[in-house]
Order: structure tokens, then C-alpha cells, then sequence
């Protein structure tokens, strides 16, 4: 019979614009370079780079 942790954390998705997954060690947020923290392209659609969010996972410190 095998177990399961049903809670665990289910670890939050990256985006193209990550450095690195959310919650990982010497990582903080930065505003998204691309939608400049809008969460938004040139036609209103959810960035690409931050997946609409406006931030993206940077690595901080001397990782």
C-alpha cells in the first residue's frame, strides 16, 4: 500500500520570464521587463514574458 501527501504544496508554475521557480532559495520578484508590471502586451493580452502577472522570479544575492 502506498501513501500519498495529499498536502504537499503543489509548486507554483514558472513563466518564460523566471530566472528561477517561485519560493526557491536567494530569489525575490522584479517587476516584468516587458509589460513594464502591467500584466499586459500591446493588445491587452496577458504578457508573455511574466504570464500576466507583472513580476517575474529573479535570483538576488550571490547565487
Amino acid at each position: 500500500m502506498s501513501t500519498t501527501n495529499t498536502n504537499a504544496p503543489t509548486p507554483a508554475p514558472r513563466n518564460p520570464g523566471d530566472e528561477a521557480s517561485p519560493g526557491a532559495e536567494q530569489t525575490g520578484e522584479n517587476t516584468c521587463p516587458v509589460c513594464a508590471g502591467s500584466g499586459r502586451d500591446a493588445a491587452s493580452a496577458p504578457c508573455p514574458n511574466c504570464g500576466g502577472t507583472g513580476v517575474v522570479i529573479v535570483t538576488v544575492g550571490d547565487a
